[in-house]
């Protein structure tokens, strides 16, 4: 029979009477979880996922770029930018036009989804629901350019990359595009079947600069 006395020590064993380390929480993978927060202890970052009531591309057929361009303006209760990499925004909708002819609307309300549809014929553009097949991240803070500039060849200072503007580009080889919406507040807009990778590099990323998750809110 063996001695107990001689027994290896157990986990529980080794670590009594130590002073164990401050933890320091580790992202969930694929997952914002709304509290949590990794890296530096005062974090220079908030991340956060965004819904939208509706989220809708736009294609005008060539001859009818002007026509479609207006007929959003009106829809959004805005005047569109002038030209593409550029989106503008109201209370209510965000439109986005993202190369030419082509167009992201974001409704805050679902039935912006058949409001754009019927209003827009067939003879003058393509749209395409996107409600389920884009998730948003919002990347908030003074190092959210640093952190972007990780992944993307992007001059993100103000007077190249001004609030309002958007690109789009590859993160992590998922195609996305970036929507600056304030000086240190960007939203990214990726694939809902790639979202979960994403977000998986994002909190990789920003534990150089520590991050905190903020609670879901909606685009607009």
């Amino acid at each position: 029979m063996s001695d107990a006395s001689n027994a290896p020590p157990t986990t529980a064993e080794r670590t009594a009477g130590t002073t164990p380390e401050t933890a320091v929480a580790r992202p969930v993978v694929g997952r914002l979880v709304p509290g949590e927060a990794a890296g530096a202890e005062d974090p220079s970052l908030t991340l956060s996922e965004l819904s939208a009531g509706a989220l809708l591309e736009v294609g005008a057929w060539p001859n009818r770029l002007e026509t479609v361009a207006n007929r959003l303006g009106e829809l959004a209760g805005v005047t569109l930018p002038g030209r593409p990499g550029r989106f503008t925004e109201s209370a209510s909708a965000l439109v986005c036009w993202i190369a030419f002819g082509r167009f992201i609307y974001v409704g805050a309300a679902a039935e912006d989804t058949a409001r754009v549809d019927t209003a827009l014929d067939t003879e003058d553009a393509a749209v395409v629901d996107l409600a389920g097949a884009r998730r948003i991240v919002r990347i908030e803070g003074g190092a959210a350019p640093a952190l972007l500039n990780k992944a993307v060849a992007i001059d993100f200072d103000p007077a190249a990359f001004p609030a309002g503007a958007l690109a789009q580009s590859v993160i992590h080889q998922i195609p996305v595009v970036i929507l600056r919406r304030s000086e240190m507040a960007f939203d990214v807009l990726a694939p809902s079947s790639l979202a979960d990778a994403l977000i998986d590099w994002i909190t990789d990323a920003a534990l150089e600069f520590g991050y905190r998750v903020g609670e879901p809110g909606t685009i607009l």
